[in-house]
């Protein structure tokens, strides 16, 4: 039976949930002036005076008498950021405010009743898994009556090109997909789309299906941008699973319109995306293709730690129990983008947006770039490479490093046969086609980026594989550029015998450890042996 969701309220008067609401929540309420460090009601929110980490999905309710509001301020900072809702009409002490507001803490009228649907819904978010997933291109079928031309790039998109007629038809649809809708629950559609030329307008519909009698159940129309925005929501309020069909219409007469990966993901108040307060980045260039990242300020001390998620074909992000256990600020960074990601390489506007919202929480903490970490393993690692030359961070943390994007690619034939045709489809995302002279370009795009940044004092701490049949040279060629355009940068490397998915287990540990010594010596951090 799974956990019930736990609020703890401190201090006020007792909430008044709804009956249906108290069955999905382990409500608990203590006085304001609750001694945390005697615990005699044995809630276990501190443990030796630190927050206990199984407390860290808890949302907690601070009334207007709460002595946290006043006073304790080293017990505040350590409760979890976004999971903190507190009286707004409740007096508070200014530097308590302050703490509240690092940890983007929610105010509420404890009073209106309208209100405590708030409490709810980060209460649902906070418990709720990450989950999504794509439609694959080869589900896409274009229908006969469309009389224009269309062509398949891999399983990059799909490009159709005509007279789209002045009334609104359907021209794609999408195999019913088993997966479906989960009973009672609520899903975003979010289409990777494009108007190329012309004044082609679009609008989609989603079937969702009796799994059954295949019966249409219920039918969800809209614009994509609606999509995109979560203007229109999904959501399956019977008690059984649906399947999921998807169509696109179009009318608009001559023009050309790109239809990339279509993903349904859950649902999360405030838009957020996979985990709540999760963000987005959109491509405008690319048919407003997407990266996620996740802030989590952490205990407000250096260093704020970036770590880009590996290839992962379910969508979400990777290492967000790693990264919190090291309790500095962090940012998580996920690529859902062709079939479980595309190196965290895009459009100029992709690009430069990543480089910004690190260097705004960067900011907003009020550390430099000598207060950051970039790190990632496998797919990650080259978003760590890449973006170091913009950020010329502290220290570059990386496991099984891939940087020759292009030559992964052209390994697929010999070396690694039919194991990750994803790969090709990364030359053709890039370049529009799939052949050597466009896999040499990508591998260019990488290190005439690496080559501008200047390391002075930048620690380059590489787990890798000798064997690597993915990118067997990224390494020596990392350390040969280094050693040449930055010879004050320090190179931290271990070798282990093996292929790029050999030992995973002996690239992790390396990883970690790497972390835990230069949180403890260049930040001058405890070592958590948790890690």
């Amino acid at each position: 039976m799974r956990k019930k969701i736990e609020i703890i309220q401190i201090g006020g008067k007792k909430l008044d949930f709804p009956s249906e609401v108290i069955e999905k929540f382990n409500y608990v309420i203590l006085p304001g002036n609750y001694n945390f460090i005697s615990d005699n009601e044995q809630v276990e929110i501190f443990q030796e005076n630190k927050f206990n980490p199984q407390k860290s999905r808890t949302i907690f309710v601070l009334g207007n008498d709460a002595i946290l509001l006043q006073n304790f301020p080293s017990l505040l900072e350590q409760f979890p950021a976004y999971q903190v809702l507190f009286d707004s009409k409740a007096s508070i002490k200014e530097s308590q405010r302050k703490i509240l507001d690092r940890k983007f803490s929610i105010p509420i009228d404890l009073e209106n009743e309208d209100e405590l649907q708030n409490i709810v819904d980060i209460a649902l978010n906070s418990s709720q898994k990450q989950y999504g997933y794509k439609l694959s291109m080869d589900y896409l079928e274009v229908r006969e009556s469309f009389k224009g031309a269309y062509r398949k790039k891999g399983n990059c998109y799909l490009e159709l090109s005509g007279d789209f007629g002045q009334e609104m038809k359907q021209i794609i649809s999408w195999k019913i997909h088993p997966h479906g809708i989960e009973a009672n629950s609520k899903v975003t559609f979010t289409p990777e789309i494009a108007i190329t030329s012309g004044t082609v307008e679009l609008e989609f519909k989603i079937f969702l299906i009796d799994q059954s009698t295949n019966e249409i159940i219920n039918i969800f129309k809209g614009s994509p941008e609606e999509f995109r925005k979560q203007i229109k929501i999904i959501s399956n309020e019977s008690d059984y699973v649906r399947f999921v069909g998807v169509s696109l219409y179009a009318k608009g007469g001559v023009g050309k319109i790109e239809i990339g990966q279509i993903h349904f993901r859950n649902h999360l108040s405030n838009n957020s995306m996979m985990l709540p307060n999760g963000k987005r980045i959109i491509d405008s260039k690319v048919r407003n293709e997407e990266l996620f990242y996740y802030f989590h300020p952490g205990d407000l001390k250096p260093p704020l730690a970036v770590y880009f998620s590996g290839y992962r074909s379910a969508e979400g992000f990777e290492g967000r129990g790693m990264m919190g256990r090291m309790g500095c600020p962090f940012i998580l960074i996920g690529d859902p983008r062709l079939e479980g990601g595309n190196f965290y390489v895009g459009s100029d506007v992709l690009e430069h947006e990543v480089v910004k919202v690190i260097k705004e929480k960067l900011k907003w903490l009020g550390f430099t770039n000598e207060e950051l970490i970039l790190s990632g393993l496998s797919m990650g690692t080259f978003g760590s490479l890449y973006y170091a030359a913009d950020l010329e961070p502290a220290a570059v943390i990386i496991g099984k490093p891939l940087a020759n994007i292009g030559s992964i690619a052209m390994n697929e034939r010999i070396r690694r046969p039919e194991m990750w045709g994803t790969s090709l489809d990364m030359i053709m995302h890039f370049g529009g086609k799939a052949n050597n002279d466009i896999a040499e370009k990508l591998n260019e795009k990488f290190w005439n980026k690496f080559e501008t940044g200047t390391f002075k004092s930048t620690i380059f701490a590489i787990a890798y594989m000798k064997d690597d049949d993915y990118d067997g040279i990224a390494f020596q060629m990392i350390a040969d550029k280094l050693r040449k355009n930055s010879p004050e940068a320090v190179i931290l490397h271990k070798g282990l015998i093996g292929r790029h998915n050999d030992n995973t287990l002996g690239v992790n540990t390396w990883f970690i450890k790497q972390y835990r010594n230069i949180l403890c010596h260049d930040f001058g951090r405890k070592l958590d042996y948790r890690l």
